[in-house]
């Protein structure tokens, strides 16, 4: 039996766990001490470059809401990162399987 998948779908599917290994790492694992933590951070949770500004324009907007925009954001940029980086690498995949 076959899965037929669009490459779409596989890349959300990997987006899902690339997005849970790298929160697990930086938020469960914990590696390195002060520093190494931020580096894994901004290393493995890179959107977080984008949710800061942003959490920082809705403090000044509606204060209360700034910790979920923050976390919601952060997911949400996150798994679209890694959706790219899936979709480039099965779209990368099946274009060698055609040339062989």
């Amino acid at each position: 039996m076959s899965l037929h998948m669009l490459d779409g779908q596989r890349a959300v599917l990997g987006a899902i766990v690339l997005t849970g290994l790298a929160t697990v790492v930086v938020f469960g694992i914990r590696p390195g001490g002060f520093e190494g933590q931020v580096g894994w951070f901004f290393a493995l949770l890179p959107a977080a470059f984008a949710a800061y500004p942003l959490s920082d324009y809705i403090y000044d907007v509606a204060p209360r809401v700034e910790r979920i925009a923050f976390w919601t954001s952060l997911v949400g940029f996150n798994f679209l990162w890694y959706w790219g980086i899936s979709y480039a690498v099965i779209r990368f995949g099946a274009s060698l399987k055609t040339k062989l």
